[in-house]
């Protein structure tokens, strides 16, 4: 399945193996494999890699049954968990702020229990 459904995203963006290996940064070889259905389940950087397009692991992995994009489960987000997602994202590149604000707000919502 991930490879009938890298194929349809390529094809959807318009991109050639290369042009799409150079867009994400997955070797082009890797896609080919994918692709051809050598390869079932891909390392984890290739995965995010692909869930950085905007892509769930779900569709990816599942396919159609399986969609639910990451802008769609984010928009069904609780404010809170929306909030802790976002300080996440910034505290995984380093943000002291945001790592600051996550245990903040971690101990906010553990005292609200």
């Amino acid at each position: 399945m991930l490879g009938e459904e890298l194929k349809f995203i390529r094809k959807n963006l318009g991109m050639s193996q290369q042009a799409f290996a150079e867009h994400t940064g997955i070797p082009q070889g890797t896609i080919a494999n994918i692709e051809k259905g050598a390869v079932k389940y891909p390392r984890v950087d290739v995965l995010l890699k692909l869930m950085e397009l905007g892509y769930s692991a779900d569709y990816l992995l599942l396919g159609e049954k399986g969609h639910i994009s990451t802008e769609e489960i984010l928009k069904n987000l609780p404010e809170e968990k929306l909030e802790v997602y976002k300080l996440l994202e910034k505290a995984l590149i380093g943000d002291n702020s945001a790592i600051d604000g996550l245990i903040i707000l971690l101990k906010t919502l553990k005292a609200k229990k």
